[in-house]
């Protein structure tokens, strides 16, 4: 999905606001893709051939949290996929699920939520 080194970049700069945000709320055991953190598990649907691996997972007192940041991709049945599974994982664990929307995506993000009743919070980074 992500090709170009520019759009690397922006990804990780992405994901580094996002682990500080999760950081400043009190997370603890924060897993994510960047170097320095281990790696979140990643999880199969048996209906669908496909592996989901969130960007970023969490735990407080409460439970278990996953964080995803909004992405713009051709493939929404996958994105909504990915989404509806880490929601319910997240509800298993009595935790939660947020989508992390950086500026210029929320239209698209609350549409798919709203429109695949997605469980989510939606939280905008500035």
């Amino acid at each position: 999905m992500l090709t170009s080194e520019k759009t690397l970049d922006q990804s990780e700069t992405l994901l580094k606001k996002a682990i500080k945000y999760v950081e400043n709320r009190g997370f603890k055991n924060i897993k994510t893709k960047l170097d320095g953190y281990e790696s979140p598990n990643s999880f199969a649907q048996k209906k669908e051939d496909n592996e989901y691996t969130p960007d970023i997972t969490a735990e407080n007192a409460r439970g278990k949290f996953y964080f995803e940041i909004a992405q713009k991709t051709d493939k929404v049945n996958s994105l909504v996929s990915k989404w509806k599974l880490l929601a319910t994982l997240a509800e298993m664990k009595n935790g939660g699920f947020s989508i992390l929307v950086p500026y210029g995506l929320n239209k698209f993000t609350e549409d798919l939520v709203n429109n695949y009743k997605i469980d989510a919070n939606l939280i905008k980074m500035s």
